[in-house]
């Protein structure tokens, strides 16, 4: 295993939300035996605005990105650095799907790379651990982590996570790469053809899409997980692509709160004339 190498690799965006959050930094780190041997990184012009909370989270503001490469431009130079070395992330899920959605976007074939998830590796091997989130991590581990949510400083992170979790599988005896992915199981890939949901949209769902795209205030019927259907006035932000369903991302009144809305269990809408600010 140390003499193998890896590529971490972490994505910094404008919130949760592949096809309605964005990308607005992209970092990477090439090493083997611990040693790097090249890095990338580059800010990412996310073509929409920067919400103040989630700037607040990882430092990056709109004035920092407005001349930066934008979607298309950071991905094919994030694939043309990492080549065809296996990918190491924090929650990697979360990172493949931004990579996944704008190969999609902008019709990019996409990496054949495995991708490994640190924090599932971790749980794994160091299960007597209360938390398993990197910053817990790296000071647990006394990895230099000054600066969180930003994508150098956390693809550092996450190599020094991975080098303790090698240490760890020694003592398993998994000492090569062969041996690391039969005891791993099934890796992530890319996959950007799982986002045809939203260019191929079912014709049922097209008028609550423009309506959404218009930004309209909607009055809709939403059926829960329980069956019950109740009335609720709700503000679209954007329409995304989560393991197969479809959903509407909306400020809803009812519960006061941001709530994600599977399109499915939308049984009827229509548009409001009245203001529909949120309380």
């Amino acid at each position: 295993m140390h003499r193998s190498v890896f590529v971490a690799f972490d994505t910094e965006t404008t919130g949760l939300y592949p096809g309605f959050d964005q990308i607005v930094e992209i970092a990477a780190c090439r090493f083997r035996n611990g040693e790097i041997i090249d890095e990338f990184q580059t800010l990412v012009n996310p073509e929409r605005d920067i919400p103040s909370e989630i700037s607040d989270i990882h430092g990056i503001t709109e004035d920092m990105v407005v001349d930066a490469p934008k979607g298309d431009e950071a991905v094919n130079g994030f694939i043309d650095f990492i080549g065809n070395d296996p990918l190491l992330a924090h929650n990697a899920p979360f990172d493949e799907r931004f990579i996944s959605f704008n190969c999609h976007k902008y019709d990019i074939a996409p990496p054949s790379n495995s991708v490994y998830d640190t924090l599932l590796l971790a749980r794994r091997l160091f299960p007597e651990l209360r938390s398993h989130g990197l910053a817990s991590l790296t000071t647990i581990f006394g990895i230099p982590h000054e600066v969180k949510h930003r994508g150098m400083p956390d693809v550092m992170g996450t190599r020094g996570v991975f080098i303790q979790c090698i240490e760890r599988l020694q003592t398993l005896q998994i000492h090569t790469r062969e041996q690391f992915d039969e005891w791993y199981g099934n890796p992530i890939y890319f996959s950007p053809d799982k986002y045809n949901l939203l260019v191929n949209l079912p014709d049922e769902y097209l008028p609550l899409k423009e309506a959404v795209e218009r930004g309209d205030c909607l009055e809709v019927i939403y059926e829960d997980r329980s069956g019950k259907r109740t009335k609720r006035k709700i503000i679209p932000q954007g329409l995304y692509v989560a393991y197969g369903n479809l959903y509407v991302t909306a400020y809803c009144h009812l519960r006061k709160a941001n709530r994600n809305f599977k399109l499915e269990r939308i049984h009827a809408f229509r548009p409001l004339d009245e203001t529909c600010d949120p309380d």
